[in-house]
């Protein structure tokens, strides 16, 4: 690709490093679906819905490690945990809390059961990587 269709794709961006690759659509495509494909696998590829044994939270849980855990909780988890509770009734930011410990015993049982692998594989579901 020249220098001059480079500007050309750039054409309407508003910003030459963010093409918006209007003379190309079937590109402009491409480049759609692989993002589509990239937000899904960081943000839920390998995830694990995970329920705590105290107070039946139920969040969505990935290991990527031994020593790294990537839990994401919803409105309604964040309603039910009591640890959580505590915290912001005392007028705390539950966001600095690490993880709640009861919820931390439900994932190494989770992983002890083989409900959970102890390292999610980097795995693309689409087949792509």
């Amino acid at each position: 690709m020249t220098r001059t269709d480079e500007r050309d794709a750039a054409a309407g961006s508003g910003w030459a490093k963010a093409p918006q690759w209007v003379h190309d659509p079937d590109r402009a495509a491409a480049i759609a679906d692989a993002t589509a494909r990239d937000r899904r696998h960081y943000l839920t590829g390998g995830l694990r819905e995970v329920e705590c044994r105290t107070c039946l939270a139920k969040v969505m849980v990935k290991k990527t490690g031994a020593h790294h855990t990537s839990v994401q909780w919803n409105d309604d988890a964040l309603a039910q945990c009591s640890q959580i509770a505590e915290i912001r009734a005392g007028g705390g930011n539950a966001a600095l809390l690490p993880t709640c410990p009861r919820l931390s015993a439900s994932i190494d049982h989770a992983v002890a059961e083989g409900i959970l692998p102890d390292e999610s594989p980097e795995v693309d579901p689409d087949g792509y990587w």
